[in-house]
C-alpha cells in the first residue's frame, strides 16, 4: 500500500457543498506552492546559502564602528538587503512547512520561533527608525533633539546582534550541540551551586579584608599629585621617595576592581 499524495487525494476528493471546482482549484494551487517551497528549503544549495547569508551580515556588523553617530549610508542599504534575504528565507520556509497548524510547523520548532523574532524585530526597529526620522525632521534641529535620536537608534540596532544566532537553527549539527548543551544544564545545577556557594564565601572574605584597600595610592608631598604609575596601590608596599601613601576616591579600572562591597566582590572573584 502506498500512501497518496496531496494532490492525488485531491483529485478523488468530492463533496456537496457548491463551487467545488473552484475550491479544488485554489487548494491545488496551495499544494503545488507547498510542494514547490519544500522542495527548495530541503535542498544543499538553500542551506549553504543561508550560511552564507549569515556569514557575510556577521562580516558586515563587524566592520561597522558602533560609537559612529552618522553611519554611511550605504551601510542601513545593505541592512535592507539582509532584512529581505532573511524575510525571503522565513517566508520560504512558512510556505513549505506550514505556520502554525501543520505536523512540522514552522512555529513549532524553537529554533524557528527565534529566526522568526529575529526577523520581525528587524522590521520593527527598520519602523522605529523611520519614525524617528520623520520626528526629528518635523521638529526644530536642535543638540537635545539629535542626542536622543542618536541614542534611540543605537538601541535599536542591538536587534541585529541577534541575527548571527540563525547559524544555529541553519546548521542542524549545530542545533544538536546547542540542544545538547541546554540538555545538561539541569545536570550541573548542584555544581553550579556549589560554585556559587565559594564565590560568596571568597567575595564576603575579600569584603571584609580589603574594603577600601585598592584606593591607596601613592601622592606627591610637594604637589599632591597621584604618582604616575599604572597601578600606584599603596598599604602593602612603600612609596617611593617624595610620596606619601593616602586614600583617593578611585578604584583602578575605572571603579569596577574593588572589594567595598559584596557585589563587587564576587564580580571580582568570578
Amino acid at each position: 500500500m502506498v500512501e497518496k499524495n496531496p494532490l492525488e487525494q485531491l483529485e478523488k476528493y468530492h463533496d456537496r457543498w457548491p463551487l467545488l471546482k473552484v475550491r479544488k482549484s485554489i487548494r491545488k494551487i496551495i499544494i503545488l506552492v507547498n510542494l514547490i517551497a519544500n522542495a527548495i528549503i530541503s535542498t544543499r544549495l538553500f542551506e549553504n546559502l543561508s550560511i552564507t547569508v549569515i556569514m557575510l551580515n556577521s562580516l558586515v556588523m563587524m566592520s561597522e564602528d558602533p560609537s559612529d553617530k552618522d553611519p554611511p549610508e550605504y551601510y542601513k542599504k545593505i541592512d535592507y538587503i539582509f532584512l529581505i534575504l532573511y524575510t525571503i528565507e522565513m517566508v520560504l520556509k512558512i510556505l513549505g512547512m506550514g505556520f502554525v497548524f501543520a505536523v512540522n510547523a514552522y512555529l513549532k520548532d524553537a529554533w524557528n520561533i527565534l529566526d522568526f523574532v529575529i526577523v520581525i524585530s528587524g522590521y520593527l526597529s527598520l519602523w522605529s527608525e523611520n519614525q524617528i526620522s520623520e520626528e526629528t525632521g518635523a521638529v526644530s534641529s536642535s543638540n537635545v533633539s539629535q542626542d536622543s535620536e542618536n541614542l534611540d537608534l543605537a538601541g535599536l540596532r542591538v536587534f541585529r546582534v541577534m541575527r548571527p544566532l540563525k547559524t544555529i537553527s541553519s546548521i542542524k549539527g549545530l542545533k544538536v550541540l546547542m540542544q545538547a548543551l541546554l540538555s545538561a544544564i539541569p545536570l550541573l545545577r548542584d555544581t553550579i551551586i556549589i560554585l556559587i556557594f565559594f564565590f560568596i564565601i571568597f567575595a564576603i572574605a575579600g569584603t571584609q579584608l580589603l574594603t577600601g584597600n585598592l584606593k591607596n595610592k601613592c601622592f606627591s608631598i610637594q604637589h599632591g599629585t597621584v604618582h604616575p604609575m599604572e597601578e600606584p596601590l599603596c598599604g602593602a608596599t612603600e612609596c617611593p621617595g617624595g610620596y606619601f601613601c593616602g586614600k583617593s576616591n578611585d578604584n583602578p579600572n575605572f571603579g569596577v576592581t574593588n572589594f567595598d562591597n559584596l557585589m563587587y566582590s564576587l564580580l571580582v572573584v568570578f
